[in-house]
């Protein structure tokens, strides 16, 4: 059994991405300054489950009512976490009573950030601030496991005027960062995100990210309307790189006016699923027919546009491009990333690390931080009036969470890795004393 004040913080993470072809679980320790993957899985749904789950989510974009389907979804997500969990304790050979805790995501089935008009006629209420999201059922990781789980991490960035999306910049920057290197980091899951990574020597830039528009996702929308829904994705790119980019599909995405949108910014289903696919379809039928290899290369090369368009919001070019998330085993998209940036490219298995394994140790980390009273989003990364300390808790029905707060607490020192003079001030603790003032409830 592990002495968690002496062996550090263990916390479990888990994902379902935009691509919706399973779930990713991690399981971390955090301690002095340095986080280490203990473990890592990923249960796969089959193309049939993944097709149904992107249906019903494609319908209720579009108003249509699915809501008897989220319970069944729920339901999914909570035992495959559950059976993740048990896989995790034993390939690490960790006891779930050694565990601190577990961030779930969740799926996301809306994300419309900005704020609207309501859809009712109301003098007191004329604006809606904007909505995300997820659908998790965190109840059942924490009653069988007894450990506190964090879930519904964007919600209370997008309360405060946030995109509520990207949120992994903190966990990027404790994991990637270099004394004296700019680096980037790059998710490539059904939406790309970027994260710029200044060198701790160049304090004085900001740490930005922010959406740079779609990574896998029309691709595998592609993939599994040429395959009539056999395969969901393109292996290795085989068939991009085969293929020859058409210009007209380039220009047809690339002139929407997302990608001139300056940071934050986030993106996801909404704009680039089914129905920007069906457009596109539309699209080509009022031009010569387009080969299905063509097709794929022309989607995988506006990915790369669209993260070179991200570069110019950037302090600097960064040295190093370090790729993440499913799409970094495209082998194709990642030439072309490369390519059409200028710029270094290496996956995170340059670390040590799984490329798919980072969205879930990156919710492990950011449950760490929600439990420890640190937050999980700043300005610079999501658009946030002010810091923001991410999640809802579900208590663990021992009764245990004081002590376990106190304890993650009391060891939260160990996951803030960067050194002082490169964490923004909003997002330092004073050296000792209490996180928070007994008399006014507020941060020191």
């Amino acid at each position: 059994m592990a002495d968690k004040m002496r062996d550090g913080l263990f916390f479990a993470g888990f994902m379902c991405g935009t691509s919706l072809d399973g779930v990713d679980g991690a399981l971390v320790r955090i301690y002095q300054g340095k986080i280490d993957l203990l473990a890592y899985e990923h249960h796969p749904f089959s193309p049939r489950l993944t097709n149904w789950i992107r249906e019903i989510l494609s319908e209720n974009m579009t108003g249509k009512p699915t809501f008897q389907y989220w319970g069944d979804l729920e339901h999914l997500m909570s035992e495959t976490e559950t059976s993740l969990m048990s896989s995790l304790c034993s390939l690490s050979n960790i006891s779930p009573s050694d565990l601190n805790g577990a961030g779930t995501h969740g799926v996301t089935a809306y994300h419309r950030p900005s704020p609207h008009e309501p859809p009712w006629e109301n003098p007191e209420i004329t604006t809606i601030p904007g909505i995300t999201l997820q659908i998790s059922n965190p109840y059942r990781l924490s009653q069988k496991y007894g450990i506190p789980v964090v879930y519904d991490f964007r919600r209370a960035d997008v309360s405060v005027g946030g995109e509520g999306a990207p949120l992994a910049t903190l966990f990027h920057r404790a994991a990637f960062s270099d004394p004296h290197e700019n680096r980037a980091f790059l998710n490539l899951g059904g939406i790309a995100n970027l994260t710029y990574l200044p060198a701790f020597s160049n304090a004085h830039q900001a740490c930005l990210s922010f959406d740079t528009g779609p990574g896998n996702m029309l691709l595998d929308l592609a993939m599994s309307h040429i395959t009539h829904g056999e395969k969901t994705y393109d292996k290795n790119g085989q068939r991009s790189a085969s293929g020859n980019v058409q210009k007209s599909i380039q220009d047809f995405l690339l002139d929407d006016p997302w990608f001139s949108k300056p940071p934050p910014k986030s993106t996801g289903r909404e704009d680039w699923g089914k129905e920007k696919f069906a457009n596109l379809l539309t699209f080509l039928k009022n031009h010569p027919s387009v080969p299905d290899n063509d097709l794929l290369a022309s989607l995988a090369e506006t990915t790369a546009a669209g993260v070179l368009s991200g570069f110019r919001w950037l302090d600097s070019k960064p040295d190093l491009l370090i790729l993440g998330g499913g799409g970094s085993y495209n082998t194709d998209l990642r030439r072309r990333i490369s390519r059409i940036t200028g710029v270094p490219t290496n996956t995170t298995e340059r670390f040590g690390w799984p490329p798919q394994a980072i969205e879930s140790m990156a919710f492990a980390y950011l449950a760490a931080l929600t439990l420890s009273g640190r937050p999980a989003s700043l300005p610079s990364t999501t658009g946030c009036s002010y810091a923001v300390i991410g999640g809802s808790i579900v208590p663990p029905q021992n009764g245990s969470l004081p002590a376990r707060l106190r304890e993650i607490c009391l060891a939260a020192g160990i996951h803030l890795p960067f050194p002082d003079r490169a964490t923004p001030p909003e997002f330092r603790l004073p050296e000792s004393g209490p996180l928070f003032s007994e008399e006014t409830g507020k941060r020191q």
